[in-house]
């Protein structure tokens, strides 16, 4: 190293408080009117910049240098302190939610079930799920595209995690849990009362929860799958995971399996039915691979770098997990500030997929920002659409492959159009939600091919209207 890089000064971060902090609440009623809104702009108050969320003071990183740092080291930067206690209520302390303390073993127990020859055995579920969830859409009904998704995700994920299926009831009921304990959640962040029914809420989680695992312990002889493989996993002394363990790995892959997925399902519809010349490129990249309209397959994802793509820039636009919070475990320096002991820290993908000195016109839906050339001069850390470092999501892998068995088979047979008039659905973001939806997003679904007509390879969609 030369001796004018040795002395060269180190960068000057800006530092600040973002403005508009009311008495009491802070920043709480901006975040909760327009989330997007708020995180999409913080960058241009400063690299490392202050916000207010009732009585919490919390740091946001927004400089891809400073991301680094955060994301990199997770002793200093760990998952902890008030606000990740109250989920902690409802997600336990899985392998998503865990301190590093208990972060390495956990991962190294879950680990062989993620790898390349599991994830091709969990394509197959995959591949029939996207059919059935392709042929429940039919042609010329109205489809509320989150909770179908939904459904279809908690299959996948039950059946490749517990070897059995489970039915829609039981569906909706996870699903209408999850969102009132979250709900609950982050009122108790601000100090509000969350109320008797999030604590139905969170019982009926662990209930059904422990019913789930009670019913694999009791057929796990004759079962395959993802909680098999954990049942059987051993720690370098032998040790298996606990009951407790097990319902904590559980409720954090039912979480992480199911809304997150669907999520990025329902804002890459969302997007393409606004961008048609987005969604005519997919079609001409799907009618070659996928002619006949037959179900899309683990070996298919190869040929299908457009699909990839689209999903890659609206995990970019719409990042599921859009805010991650760390805690400082030590006096720390970030960006030349001094972070004590406890400051709260949030990382926030969504802040860094907006930052406009990271992504060139970053609100812009364009796939081919992410063609090889141009995705390797983005900064390293820029993306995080399944977190960074070395706490980034185990099931990555898996979340990518679903995705892409599910968008490929729905649209090589079906055509989604947005809604018109007085019918268009509220697509702005949920509030006080910790996954990142769609509020309510409703589309009429079309048939690709009327029964009779040939495959059209190459040509785009049919020519329909709404």
């Amino acid at each position: 190293m030369s001796s004018s890089a040795r002395d060269a000064a180190p960068p000057a971060y800006v530092h600040a408080s973002l403005p508009g902090a009311v008495p009491l609440l802070g920043h709480l009623p901006a975040l909760v009117r327009d989330p997007a809104a708020l995180l999409a702009g913080l960058h241009r108050h400063g690299d490392l910049v202050d916000l207010r969320l009732g009585p919490n003071r919390l740091v946001v990183p927004c400089h891809p240098e400073l991301l680094r740092q955060v994301y990199a080291d997770d002793r200093t930067f760990d998952k902890g302190g008030p606000i990740y206690g109250r989920f902690r209520e409802i997600l336990g302390n899985g392998v998503a939610t865990c301190a590093h303390a208990d972060h390495r073993r956990q991962r190294r127990m879950l680990q062989p079930e993620f790898r390349p020859d599991r994830i091709a055995e969990y394509a197959e579920v995959m591949t029939r799920e996207a059919a059935l969830l392709a042929d429940s859409w039919r042609p010329g009904e109205v489809v509320d595209v989150f909770p179908s998704c939904y459904r279809f995700t908690l299959r996948v994920v039950t059946r490749t995690l517990l070897g059995t299926e489970v039915p829609d009831a039981l569906a909706g009921r996870l699903q209408r849990a999850f969102e009132t304990a979250f709900a609950g959640a982050l009122r108790r962040v601000v100090r509000l009362p969350a109320g008797p029914r999030y604590r139905a809420a969170v019982r009926t989680l662990r209930s059904t929860v422990a019913e789930l695992v009670r019913d694999h312990r009791a057929h796990g002889g004759d079962r395959t799958g993802l909680l098999a493989g954990l049942v059987a996993a051993r720690d370098e002394d032998g040790t298996a995971l606990s009951d407790a363990e097990l319902h904590d790995q559980v409720v954090a892959m039912l979480l992480a399996g199911t809304e997150t997925t669907a999520s990025q399902l329902s804002w890459t519809l969302r997007l393409l039915t606004a961008h048609p010349d987005v969604l005519a490129a997919l079609y001409r990249e799907l009618d070659e691979v996928l002619p006949d309209g037959r179900a899309a397959r683990w070996d298919d994802l190869p040929r299908l770098p457009y699909t990839d793509r689209v999903l890659t820039e609206a995990l970019r636009l719409y990042p599921p997990g859009w805010v991650l919070l760390r805690t400082c475990t030590r006096d720390t320096e970030l960006g030349g500030r001094t972070l004590p002991r406890g400051t709260q820290v949030v990382l926030s993908p969504y802040v860094a997929h907006h930052h406009s000195g990271i992504f060139a016109d970053p609100a812009r839906f364009d796939p081919d920002r992410w063609l090889p050339e141009r995705a390797a001069a983005l900064p390293r850390w820029a993306f995080a659409g399944f977190a960074n470092g070395p706490r980034q999501c185990l099931g990555a892998d898996f979340a990518r492959t679903e995705a892409g068995v599910a968008l490929a088979t729905l649209l090589a047979r079906r055509r989604p159009v947005a809604l018109s008039g007085g019918r268009r659905s509220d697509d702005r973001p949920m509030r006080l939600t910790t996954v990142l939806r769609p509020h309510r997003l409703r589309l009429r679904v079309l048939d690709r091919r009327p029964p009779g007509s040939p495959s059209r390879p190459g040509g785009g969609p049919l020519p329909v209207a709404d």
